[in-house]
């Protein structure tokens, strides 16, 4: 039996309704597929560790990891599930990955 962990969106507008609670079932699905290079609508996912659909925020932050990241003689922060999708959602050369706990 599979081990299926969910997420849970909470309303951030008024115009939803604020007892609808809408879940994402399949988080390892939902992350494989939202962090695809051309994916629209991830940075939110990216730079803080939520998503937004359709008035509901979800978090996903215990699902993902904190990186500090060097590119071109910046440092930067983002979240993702492991460094390999780091550097496949990034464009270019990164020179260092830190693992942020």
């Amino acid at each position: 039996m599979r081990n299926i962990s969910k997420a849970i969106g909470i309303p951030f507008v008024l115009h939803v309704c604020q007892k609808s609670r809408p879940e994402i079932l399949d988080v390892n699905d939902f992350l494989n597929k939202a962090y695809q290079r051309y994916y629209t609508g991830n940075d939110n996912l990216i730079n803080y560790g939520y998503y937004k659909l359709m008035g509901y925020k979800f978090d996903f932050k215990k699902y993902l990891t904190k990186y500090l990241y060097k590119q071109y003689g910046q440092w930067h922060e983002a979240y993702a599930p492991n460094k390999t999708i780091l550097r496949k959602i990034t464009f270019g050369r990164i020179d260092a990955i830190i693992d942020l706990k």
